[in-house]
C-alpha cells in the first residue's frame, strides 16, 4: 500500500523556486547565446544537497585533494579542479550553516590563540590588498584565502568532533594519495628507471612537479604513523599501514626533493624538542641565530660574497651531484632561490609597510634583482615566486605581514606544546603530537617553497590549526579502545 503525506509549504516553495531558476537559466542562456548558464540548475541542486549533507561533501573535498589537477583558462587564470569549486561551494554552505546555527562551532574556538593570530593574518591581507600596487591580483589572493580558511578551518571545526570522524578523515585522504604514489613509483621505475632528471614527468597531471608531490607526502606522513597506533598489531590494517610507512619513505626519497627529506628527518629532533619541553628555548635560539645571520649578511653587503659563478651554476642529471652542488653553491635551482630572496629583501627595503600587495611578487621583483646572482633559468618562464613563504610575506605584505606569519609559527608550536601537556590521555597526546609534526613539515616546506596557496599544502595548514583548537577546547577527543 502506498502511504501518502501532505507536502509542506516549504517544500512547495523550494520546488517552485527551483523551477523558476531553471526557466530563468534557460532563457538567459538563449538570450546570451551561451550554454554555460544551463549549468545553473545543476549547481543549485549540488548546493542544496551540500547543505543537507555537508559532512559528506566535506569528505568528498578531502578525497579530492590528492587527485586535483590545475586547469588554465585561455585568459591566463588558473584553478584547481575539482577542489577549488568545492571550496567555494563549501564556503557558502558553511556561512549558511553558521548563520542559522551559531552554536555549530565549539565555544572558545575563535578565541583560541592560534585562530586569533590566523584571523589577524587574514585581516592584514585585506589591508594590503586595499593598498596594493595591482589590486586585482591581491583581491584574488584574498578571495582564495577566504575559501581556504572557511572550509578547512571553520568547517573542519564543525565536522571533526569524534574519533570516528578523524578515522574517516584519514582514510578518505590516505587511499587516493597512496594509489597515486604507487602509480607514480611504477611510472618512474618502469618507464624512467627512477631517473632524477625525469621525476617531474611521473607526477603529472595530479601534481605540478616533484616538489609539490613530495611536499604533500611529507606533510601527510605523520598521520600514517599515528593511524598505525589505532589498530592492534595482529590486524591486517596495522600491518598494511606499516608497509605504507615504508612506501611513503621510499616515495619521498625517490621524489629527489631535498626539502621533503629534510622535513621527515627533522621530525625526529622536533619530536624530542616537544617531548622535553624545549620549544620556547629552541624558538628563541632560532630567532637569535637567524637575526644575527641575516644582520651579518646585510652588513656591508656581505651577501654578495655568496654570488655564484654563472657558467658553473647548472642543473645536474644525477641526484648525488645535485646534492654536492647544493653545498658548493653551484646548483642552479638553489642559487635561483637566492637570486629571488635577494630581490624580496630589496623590495621590502623599498616598501617596508605593506609591500607590493598580495600576489604581486612576480610583477615587480625583476627591477630589484642583483645580476651577480642571476642564473640561466632567471627568465622564470613558470612565473613562480620567491620560493620562501616568509620572504613572500615580506615582499608582498611588508614587515607587519612577515611578523604576523612568524607569530603564527611561534604560537602554533609554543601553544601546541601547551596543548600536548594539557592532554590527559595517551590517545589525545599522540593526536596533538602528530598535528605538531605535520605543522613542522609544513613550515620546513614553506622555508624553501611558497605553496601555501596550493591545494596540496595549504589545506593541511588550516586544518591542523583547526584540529589543535578542537583538542584545546575539548570538542574533539581520541579516547577509545584500539580496534
Amino acid at each position: 500500500m502506498i502511504v501518502g503525506r501532505n507536502i509542506s509549504k516549504t517544500e512547495y516553495g523550494l520546488f517552485y523556486g527551483f523551477a523558476a531558476a531553471t526557466a530563468a537559466s534557460v532563457l538567459a542562456a538563449y538570450k546570451a547565446e551561451t550554454t554555460f548558464l544551463l549549468a545553473v540548475p545543476a549547481v543549485l541542486l549540488i548546493i542544496f544537497f551540500t547543505i543537507l549533507n555537508y559532512k559528506a561533501m566535506y569528505f568528498v573535498l578531502m578525497a579530492m585533494l590528492p587527485c586535483s589537477i590545475e586547469y588554465y583558462f585561455p585568459n591566463g587564470l588558473a584553478t584547481d579542479l575539482p577542489t577549488e569549486p568545492l571550496m567555494v561551494g563549501l564556503t557558502l554552505v558553511t556561512l549558511t550553516l553558521i548563520a542559522f546555527r551559531k552554536d555549530m562551532l565549539p565555544p572558545g574556538f575563535f578565541s583560541n590563540p592560534m585562530i586569533v593570530v590566523l584571523l589577524f593574518h587574514l585581516f592584514w591581507i585585506l589591508i594590503c590588498a586595499i593598498n596594493s600596487e595591482l589590486p586585482v591580483y591581491s583581491y584574488k589572493i584574498l578571495a582564495a584565502k577566504i575559501w581556504y580558511f572557511i572550509p578547512f578551518t571553520m568547517l573542519t571545526g564543525i565536522v571533526l568532533r569524534t574519533r570516528k570522524d578523524m578515522h574517516r578523515w584519514f582514510w578518505v585522504i590516505f587511499i587516493p594519495l597512496t594509489i597515486l604514489i604507487i602509480i607514480t613509483l611504477l611510472r618512474h621505475g618502469l618507464i624512467y628507471q627512477f631517473s632524477f632528471s625525469d621525476v617531474n614527468h611521473c607526477v603529472t597531471p595530479y601534481f605540478r612537479n616533484h616538489v609539490n608531490y613530495a611536499a604533500m607526502i611529507s606533510i601527510f606522513f605523520p598521520f600514517i604513523l599515528w593511524a598505525a597506533s589505532w589498530y592492534r598489531k595482529s590486524t591486517f590494517t596495522h600491518k598494511l599501514l606499516l608497509v605504507c610507512i615504508a612506501l611513503y619513505v621510499a616515495a619521498i626519497y625517490l621524489s629527489f626533493t631535498r626539502t621533503a627529506m629534510l622535513a621527515v628527518v627533522g621530525m625526529i629532533p622536533f619530536y624530542f624538542m616537544v617531548k622535553w619541553r624545549l620549544t620556547r628555548i629552541a624558538m628563541a635560539a632560532f630567532a637569535i641565530v637567524a637575526g644575527i645571520g641575516i644582520g651579518w649578511l646585510l652588513y656591508d653587503n656581505h651577501y654578495l660574497r655568496f654570488a655564484p659563478n654563472y657558467e658553473e651554476t647548472i642543473y645536474h642529471d644525477e641526484f648525488g651531484a645535485h646534492l654536492t652542488s647544493t653545498f658548493q653553491g653551484k646548483d642552479v635551482s638553489s642559487m635561483e632561490r637566492v637570486y629571488r630572496w635577494v630581490a624580496a629583501a630589496r623590495m621590502a627595503d623599498d616598501r617596508p609597510w605593506m609591500g607590493v600587495g598580495p600576489g604581486n611578487f612576480y610583477n615587480f621583483y625583476r627591477s630589484y634583482t642583483v645580476t651577480d646572482f642571476e642564473t640561466y633559468i632567471s627568465d622564470n618562464e613558470e612565473r613562480s615566486t620567491v620560493h620562501n613563504y616568509y620572504l613572500l610575506m615580506l615582499s608582498e605584505q611588508g614587515w607587519p605581514g612577515l611578523l604576523i606569519f612568524v607569530l603564527i609559527t611561534f604560537v602554533v608550536f609554543i601553544y601546541g606544546e601547551y596543548i600536548y601537556y594539557k592532554m590527559k590521555s595517551r590517545e589525545n597526546k599522540r593526536a596533538v603530537m602528530t598535528l605538531l609534526l605535520v605543522m613542522f613539515s609544513i613550515i620546513i616546506n614553506l622555508v624553501l617553497s611558497d605553496m601555501l596557496e596550493s591545494d596540496k599544502v595549504g589545506p593541511f595548514f588550516f586544518m591542523v590549526l583547526a584540529m589543535l583548537a578542537l583538542f584545546d577546547t575539548e570538542a574533539l577527543s581520541m579516547e577509545s579502545d584500539r580496534q
